[in-house]
């Protein structure tokens, strides 16, 4: 129709201003946030975009798909009074993103390998933001997790369980909250997570002697 052919013109005329960095990545979170719901009419053009940010500079790229993957939790969150059914099919569409995010991140894990560990640093800090002190509740974004663990499979074995990998970032973030009775359903999230970091939390960690390089490649 002419207003989808207008559309998709007005999407290809804002990837044009992100590939040439006229505007700032971040403001394609919104975008980004649409590539499953309009697949069928503008999944080409959303993914072209992507790509094109990718291949500016992966790290901004990631946090702004984990910008849009926030503003769709927060957005399903607010929908249903503050709460999150993990077994519902909005929340599966949501991992879903997630997955297919991370796999656009390419089949080379070595030159994602910084832009992926920053996604997971900062959706971990995310995750467990609070306004105010703990109270022995979980944060309430302890659910977003679950959207992380979807992309746990692009880290790099160090990047996860070695001695400055996400394991132990995330602990050294956990101590702030105190004693966390993990075995509480609230908490179930936290436990996907690290069940997908480790494997299992009797797994011995695994440690490698190639440090991670800071700059992108």
């Amino acid at each position: 129709s002419s207003g989808i052919n207008a559309e998709y013109g007005v999407l290809a005329s804002f990837g044009k201003l992100i590939a040439y960095n006229i505007i700032e990545m971040r403001l394609a979170a919104s975008i980004f946030a649409q590539y499953v719901k309009s697949y069928q009419d503008y999944g080409d053009i959303v993914k072209h975009i992507m790509s094109k940010a990718r291949e500016l500079n992966r790290t901004k790229c990631m946090r702004t798909q984990l910008l849009s993957l926030e503003q769709l939790f927060e957005e399903l969150r607010d929908q249903n009074e503050g709460r999150i059914d993990r077994s519902s099919e909005e929340w599966t569409k949501i991992k879903d993103l997630a997955h297919r995010f991370a796999l656009m991140a390419g089949v080379d894990n070595y030159k994602s390998r910084q832009a992926v560990v920053t996604f997971h640093r900062e959706g971990i800090i995310y995750c467990l933001l609070r306004n105010g002190p703990p109270d022995g509740n979980p944060p309430s974004n302890i659910v977003f997790f679950d959207i992380l663990a979807e992309t746990t499979f692009k880290l790099m074995d160090i990047d996860k369980k070695g001695p400055k990998g996400l394991l132990a970032f995330l602990e050294e973030q956990l101590m702030r909250e105190g004693e966390i009775p993990e075995d509480e359903i609230e908490w179930g999230p936290l436990r996907t997570y690290k069940t997908a970091l480790v494997g299992s939390m009797q797994e011995p960690y695994a440690y490698y002697a190639q440090p991670m390089k800071r700059k992108l490649v």
